[in-house]
């Protein structure tokens, strides 16, 4: 009997030779099942459509901002403080689902971030006036603060090291994903059917996306001096949230002004469209192709955010010139190379804090929001007061001060350490 042991025992009773036989049959333990672990394909590809959904309502709202603004009436200066509201409560967010993920897992995280950006992007699709599209855009805003420290952990916890930063580069492709799709609408559905049928492809790709969620395990925790506590960042980390701060103010307005601008400089509106598609190629390709170059070459991830940082620094003088073709090029340069270096940014930060991942990611993430909060609201201004030129000046300088910060950053915590002052210290029990 496979899953038994027999005992058999004979005893003679009062002397007699009636024999009575026993046989206790035990069960034994059996072996459950471990837990099948879902394909890391498809964990990336998930997050993939999860992000995507989650950034495609804001970007929706920058590529379509000719078609929005003329029917709700309002302007540039109040086009740049909605995509400020949006960064502001995304940054408050970000922090809070980070902490949430570490503690409920990745794929409950996830879902709760797809179902809110699918009620805000049905509450933009009907939206009857500006403040409901503000409005909206807080539900996105909510989603997005959990969707960016959830997918991290999400895919740390999903696909093996060795592929994690091509998966992580996938996962940073969905904002020019989303860019290029915005892109694209306005040429297409935005001047057939309306902007607000733009807004039903976020619907569904979110709640397709809420459906394919897999179940992941977090990556491991292990007990350490900040257990209980708060997290409490490090030096290096404070220092690459500060230069990835002021490197989202500079990028934020790409895709919430690039179209405005590009009409500005007298491009058609399909042109216009066509650009931001251009763009958004270059730095899909660039984000993917960073992430399996890390998986490839042990280089530091801070120091090659640095020089990414400083090459697509080029770009926005391009951009400023009002030239068609230098505008083609500003573009290139600035999606491709200034804005490819956050999913970089985030595998150093995943890979030096691997038991606090979300907590150390949201933190990050935070920083940029902020950033991207204040960068469209002050691009908005100065392009409605003064012009489109000295707005990308102003995003150029911010994305020096990044590139200076992240340097500093990059000195700080590839340095020889003592373990003493590692942040995820065991102590014994």
């Amino acid at each position: 009997m496979p899953l038994s042991h027999s005992f058999q025992s004979s005893r003679s009773f009062f002397g007699s030779g009636v024999g009575i036989s026993m046989t206790l049959r035990l069960p034994t333990r059996q072996t459950l099942p471990m837990p099948t672990k879902p394909d890391p394909r498809r964990v990336t590809l998930v997050s993939l459509a999860s992000m995507v959904a989650a950034v495609a309502p804001v970007h929706l709202f920058g590529a379509l901002a000719p078609k929005i603004q003329a029917e709700l009436g309002f302007g540039d200066t109040q086009q740049g403080i909605a995509i400020g509201v949006f960064f502001a409560v995304a940054a408050s967010f970000a922090m809070w689902g980070g902490s949430l993920t570490d503690r409920i897992g990745p794929s409950p995280a996830l879902r709760l971030a797809a179902a809110t950006t699918a009620i805000g992007a049905a509450v933009a699709m009907l939206a009857p006036s500006y403040p409901v599209i503000v409005l909206a855009l807080v539900f996105v805003a909510v989603g997005n603060g959990i969707s960016q420290p959830g997918n991290n952990t999400f895919i740390s916890g999903g696909v093996p090291a060795r592929r994690r930063g091509i998966a992580l580069g996938v996962k940073q492709a969905a904002i020019p994903t989303s860019t290029g799709l915005a892109g694209l609408a306005l040429p297409t559905i935005a001047e057939s059917l309306g902007w607000r049928w733009a807004y039903a492809f976020t619907i569904v790709l979110a709640l397709a996306a809420l459906a394919a969620i897999p179940h992941v395990e977090p990556p491991a925790r292990r007990r350490t001096r900040e257990e209980g506590r708060a997290f409490r960042p490090s030096r290096g980390l404070v220092l690459v949230a500060t230069a990835s701060a002021f490197g989202a103010a500079a990028v934020s307005s790409i895709g919430a002004f690039l179209v405005r601008s590009a009409q500005d400089a007298g491009f058609s509106v399909t042109g216009a469209g066509y650009l931001q598609v251009i763009g958004s190629v270059a730095l899909i390709s660039t984000r993917v192709g960073w992430g399996a170059l890390m998986d490839r070459v042990r280089i530091s991830r801070f120091a090659f955010s640095t020089g990414l940082m400083i090459v697509g620094g080029f770009g926005f003088p391009l951009l400023a010139t009002g030239d068609h073709r230098l505008m083609v090029v500003g573009a290139i340069l600035a999606y491709g190379a200034g804005w490819s270096w956050p999913g970089v940014v985030h595998l150093g930060t995943v890979e030096h804090h691997p038991h606090t991942t979300g907590s150390a990611s949201g933190f990050v993430q935070a920083a940029m929001f902020s950033g991207a909060m204040v960068g469209p609201v002050l691009f908005g201004a100065v392009a409605e007061h003064a012009s489109f030129g000295w707005a990308w000046m102003i995003s150029a300088g911010f994305i020096a001060v990044a590139a200076a910060v992240m340097s500093v950053a990059t000195r700080e915590l590839d340095r020889p350490r003592h373990p003493a002052e590692t942040a995820e210290q065991p102590i014994s029990d």
